[in-house]
């Protein structure tokens, strides 16, 4: 019985299957998949050529199907003889399996054992005339595993085969590829690596695979550098670095990674994003506007300082490819003349004409419009006096080159996306030029082209080509060198592909209506938090206070107060605030060496002056001034209008102390007080924070003249007093000569010689 309705389901299986196929396996539902199939049952190695030119040419498909060892399994294609996809979307719809199914198959490899290690390595061949592809347009493609006992399908890729046939008119599109060599900061302050990880990530990590992404690409690609990353590498190679207190050596491995790079960009096109690529939109939305402008200002000279020539900076690439109007404005106001954003940041703008809807004309239905892929550039008014040109990625295109191939024939299959989706762009251009819609290359009735569709322009004989853009969706990406290098020659072999520079890209004459920007919730939600950019805010004010104290004006926290405003924070509060702690602890040591010295004073009567004296213990000259304000006003009142002493500007020599004289008055026969010193700079913001300074002041100068005037009375006194006596004696000697008269001596009476002496 077993046996028979085995055979019943072959012969059911072989009487269902189109008329002319080569296939004899049994045909398995597409939706059906086996539920023991193992994690990667197929893996699709090779499709070649990539691009087909020659219709008897064959095209080479290989692989491996892995299972259970010794299970039977067949390999089958599938296709769609004779229809070529409408429109990028069909693809996608085919890709997603929603709506769109091939309709025809072939087994090439018949049931077959896998071997002890349960595989089975295959290879076979077919042709573009035995897949049903007559003419240039982009086929649907699929390989197939079934399980050769029940049918059940165990895996399945889905791919595409674009044909462009040597001597056929290929319509053409311009690429420009668009790559970041951009990493998050790894110093706090200036001298202070808060970890090791940019070493590693230059040696053998991502940076070091962004370097031989580099060298293996040519030209028509442009390279945003953040030089945030290139200050980084520079100081890990130039000299001893502290890591979190630890004193390490240079890193010549950091030195080569930064010679290569200058190397590998020579003659590209390159692009300095703003210093430390920042959350532009988030500083803007918390009032942070002048960091945005600083930091596209600081990005182009540095990048040009360190790549020994001159970089421009007016192209602006901000996080995740979305923006909204008042980042837009303050960019535009910056310099910025361009900006990189993803496709869907600037949608084509819905009119009458493209709305889909089921017209009838003369009792036949008309089809709706093929969508097509708008030009990769669009103009962008802002406050500014010109426009800025939006560059406008193709999601698509930007999602598979910056996708993760690292899976097996992964890149195989991504470089295949690549190259249909930009061939579909392509015919999708020559449909709209001849007026055609529905199937690529297909007529209308009466063998006419129809015209449905169509908003003003006619069938004109030649537009303008259209321009695409790719660039990855994330600036910290991890590329495959192998499979960027070989997508980027495979794209500039393509017949319909042109490379191009980003910077060539322009608005178009004929460009499609766009909306506004799109700016989503979701999109604000992922800024850099309200909380995280109150406290920069707090710290970019101290910096500023510390690069307006010296005489000679230095930004000694600047950038890295741009460093802590970074895009690459998005989601790494943590880590962020590690960074924005030890930014404040090396302010607040810079500011405590200019210092006010709170030794208790002393102040007697009714008025007086209390010493103050400040310290200068940088090294650099400081201009300064000193508000003074009492803290007990009750005993000690300042003697200066509305009761605050603020000395006018004052230098303070490197390394020299400053003694300021302060008036008071002594209130209510005085006491313990206070003072609060605060030191200021020549523009009046607080310099640190302010120092008390503990007074004793007393009231009683009276009584302390007249007790010092009787101490002097008295002391003029005794003076006078021994000065006569010295003259009595002088003129009263008791011992005479021995001959005079007088009390002999030894006798009573007598006074011992010493006595008569003046003391």
């Amino acid at each position: 019985m077993i046996r028979k309705a085995a055979l019943l389901t072959l012969l059911t299986a072989l009487l269902a299957s189109p008329a002319g196929m080569a296939g004899t396996a049994v045909a398995a539902p597409p939706g059906r998949v086996a539920a023991a199939a193992p994690a990667d049952p197929l893996v699709v190695s090779e499709i070649t050529p990539e691009v087909v030119r020659v219709g008897a040419a064959p095209i080479t498909v290989s692989g491996t199907v892995s299972g259970t060892p010794g299970s039977s399994v067949r390999v089958a294609v599938r296709y769609s003889r004779g229809r070529p996809f409408a429109s990028r979307a069909e693809m996608a719809a085919y890709l997603a399996e929603q709506g769109y199914a091939t309709t025809n198959w072939s087994t090439r490899i018949q049931a077959t054992p896998l071997d002890q290690s349960g595989k089975l390595p295959f290879r076979f061949t077919v042709t573009p005339g035995e897949l049903g592809m007559p003419r240039p347009g982009v086929y649907p493609f699929e390989i197939e595993v079934t399980d050769a006992a029940t049918g059940q399908r165990l895996g399945i890729e889905r791919t595409f085969l674009t044909y462009a046939p040597k001597g056929e008119q290929i319509p053409k599109i311009k690429l420009a590829v668009a790559l970041p060599i951009v990493d998050r900061p790894h110093r706090a302050d200036d001298a202070t690596f808060m970890d090791d990880d940019l070493s590693a990530s230059l040696t053998s990590g991502r940076l070091a695979s962004l370097l031989q992404t580099a060298q293996d690409t040519g030209g028509g690609v442009t390279w945003f550098v953040d030089p945030a990353l290139l200050d980084d590498v520079r100081a890990l190679s130039s000299g001893t670095r502290s890591v979190r207190g630890t004193r390490k050596n240079a890193d010549q491995a950091a030195g080569q990674w930064l010679n290569g790079l200058r190397s590998a960009l020579t003659d590209k096109t390159v692009v300095a994003t703003p210093y430390a690529d920042p959350d532009v939109a988030a500083l803007v939305h918390h009032g942070l506007d002048k960091q945005a402008a600083a930091s596209v200002q600081r990005g182009a000279a540095l990048a040009s300082e360190l790549l020994g020539r001159e970089i421009r900076g007016t192209t602006a690439w901000p996080a995740g490819g979305k923006i909204d109007r008042d980042a837009v404005d303050e960019l535009a106001m910056s310099g910025v003349t361009s900006v990189l954003l993803s496709g869907d940041a600037l949608p084509p703008r819905a009119t009458g004409q493209n709305t889909v809807q089921d017209p009838t004309q003369n009792a036949q239905p008309v089809p709706p419009p093929a969508q097509t892929t708008p030009d990769g550039a669009a103009r962008l008014d802002t406050v500014a006096d010109n426009p800025l040109t939006a560059l406008l990625a193709d999601p698509t295109l930007s999602e598979v080159l910056g996708g993760n191939v690292s899976a097996p024939g992964a890149a195989m299959l991504a470089r295949q996306r690549f190259l249909a989706e930009t061939a579909m762009i392509a015919f999708e251009q020559q449909t709209s030029q001849t007026g055609q819609s529905g199937q690529f290359g297909q007529l209308g009735q009466n063998g006419q082209t129809s015209q449905t569709g169509q908003t003003g322009q006619g069938a004109t004989a030649k537009t303008a080509v259209r321009t695409v853009i790719a660039a990855p969706e994330s600036h910290l990406w991890t590329p495959d060198p192998a499979f960027v290098s070989g997508l980027l020659q495979a794209a500039s072999s393509a017949p319909w592909l042109r490379m191009t520079s980003l910077d060539s890209v322009k608005p178009g004459r004929a460009g499609v209506p766009r909306g506004d920007l799109t700016y989503t919730e979701h999109d604000r939600q992922a800024e850099l938090s309200r909380s995280y950019l109150a406290t920069v805010r707090k710290l970019e004010r101290k910096a500023d206070a510390v690069a307006t104290v010296t005489e000679e004006h230095t930004d000694v926290f600047h950038t890295a107060i741009l460093r802590l405003s970074s895009a690459s924070w998005r989601g790494d509060g943590k880590r962020a605030l590690s960074f924005a702690g030890q930014v404040q602890k090396a302010i607040d040591d810079r500011i405590d060496d200019v210092s006010v010295l709170d030794t208790p004073r002393a102040v007697a009567g009714s008025n007086g002056q209390v010493p103050v004296s400040v310290a200068n213990n940088l090294d650099k000259d400081i201009q300064i001034k000193i508000r003074v304000t009492s803290g007990s006003k009750s005993r000690l009142a300042i003697d200066a209008p509305g009761g605050v002493y603020v000395t006018p500007t004052t230098r303070i020599l490197a390394g020299r102390s400053q003694l300021v004289n302060v008036p008071v008055i002594v209130r209510n026969e005085g006491g313990d007080a206070s003072i609060s010193v605060q030191l200021l700079t020549d523009g009046d913001e607080k310099y640190g924070s302010a120092v008390r300074v503990v007074v004793r002041a007393t009231g009683y100068t009276g009584i302390a003249l007249v007790i010092v005037g009787a101490a002097v009375v008295i002391m003029l006194a005794a003076v006078v007093m021994r000065i006569l006596r010295r003259r009595s004696r002088k003129a009263f000697p008791f011992n005479g000569p021995e001959n005079e008269d007088g009390p002999p001596a030894g006798r009573p009476g007598a006074v011992p010689a010493e006595r008569t002496q003046s003391p």
